[in-house]
């Protein structure tokens, strides 16, 4: 499992827009071709926070996503809500944010799997 997180400005009052988008969108295949597993939607104050878990790394499911219609369509009905943190981004790679550092805490069983905390150099 692989956690992408994609940073953006949002409007205000655009949260059940949004929403709904998503949930529109949620509804056909493309979460499965992209290998989406789940999705979180966040906002502080103008900052926009959409959480994403894939099968795969984040960059190869946004890759198979916009192969997908759907993805042009969410895209054109997002742009009054969403709009680029940064005015030099081009494409949505570009709004991903970069992990730079990750911990995993112990499995259930009491087995001391966890991972000590380490920087993240993808």
């Amino acid at each position: 499992m692989d956690r992408s997180l994609i940073v953006a400005k949002v409007a205000p009052d655009a949260e059940r827009h949004v929403a709904r988008i998503f949930a529109d969108s949620d509804r056909t295949d493309l979460p499965i071709v992209a290998g989406i597993a789940h999705r979180s939607l966040y906002r502080l104050y103008d900052v926009y926070i959409h959480l994403i878990e894939t099968v795969d790394s984040g960059e190869a499911a946004l890759e198979r996503a916009r192969a997908h219609p759907e993805f042009a369509a969410v895209s054109e009905r997002l742009r009054p809500y969403i709009s680029a943190y940064l005015p030099t981004w081009r494409t949505p790679r570009d709004a991903l944010a970069r992990c730079f550092y990750r911990w995993d805490a112990p499995t259930s069983s009491g087995a001391s799997t966890g991972q000590p905390g380490r920087l993240d150099r993808r």
